[in-house]
């Protein structure tokens, strides 16, 4: 399997993963894949990938009646855009998806943060409040996030959950994604008032390291506009880019 298909299916899956939720579902179509949480927050619905019906899969997603989303990736949409424009869709963001060798990527030596694996309620609490925080979530949006993240880790087993700490405060979390046997990074996040210390590259490092543990010798990840210069710096490098199309 080459490297882009490694870093498209583990984006892919990661976001399927979420129909774990009660009363969620998830199937396949061709090459793509739907997902259905329920919990009312677009990322958490949807499709994912190409080399389908887009009209069919529409009429499914749409008759679900909450928000949703159609991921796809710049190597491997094959023209499948120009029909979401004819169905009414809109481009609501884009992510470079970027890959790295471990081997070749700095040790996070820095001593400032301590890391978790988050195992108990009160871990978890913690793990949702430093997302919110960082994302600036309204009080429905993180509600929504951490119903559907709670799930997931208490269910997928290819997901670790980690909460780095400063002098014992929860200051940033990460998620290790390691059920293709790569360390797939996500949900690198650090509270608004810790921000300019160095905390994201460094939980970054941490997550990987995490899956290096576990075996992985490759890290991809989807970058934020903010976190793609530390990515970057870090030596990751793009391979492709996720559009996220919003089905209206």
């Amino acid at each position: 399997m080459s490297t882009l298909t490694t870093l498209e299916r583990d984006t892919y899956e990661f976001w399927a993963e979420f129909a774990h939720h009660p009363g969620g579902a998830r199937g396949a179509a061709g090459d793509a894949m739907w997902f259905r949480s329920g919990v009312p927050f677009v990322n958490y619905n949807g499709v994912v990938g190409a080399g389908c019906d887009v009209r069919d899969m529409l009429a499914r997603v749409r008759a679900w009646d909450v928000p949703a989303r159609w991921i796809v990736s710049s190597a491997s949409g094959d023209g499948i855009e120009a029909t979401f424009k004819e169905c009414g869709l809109t481009l609501a963001e884009e992510a470079p998806g970027m890959v790295a060798r471990i081997e070749d990527l700095p040790e996070p030596h820095s001593e400032e943060l301590e890391v978790e694996v988050v195992s108990g309620d009160r871990q978890w609490q913690e793990w949702a409040d430093v997302l919110t925080d960082a994302f600036g979530l309204s009080p429905e949006a993180a509600a929504s996030v951490g119903e559907a993240h709670r799930w997931t880790w208490l269910l997928e087993q290819g997901r670790t959950y980690l909460l780095m700490r400063h002098q014992g405060m929860a200051v940033a979390t990460g998620l290790l994604h390691s059920s293709l046997g790569i360390a797939g990074v996500y949900a690198i996040a650090v509270r608004r008032a810790c921000r300019r210390r160095g905390w994201g590259a460094l939980a970054t490092l941490l997550t990987v390291r995490e899956g290096e543990r576990r075996g992985a010798t490759e890290a991809v990840l989807q970058a934020t506009s903010e976190g793609f210069p530390v990515y970057a710096k870090l030596g990751f490098q793009t391979l492709c880019t996720f559009r996220g199309w919003r089905i209206a």
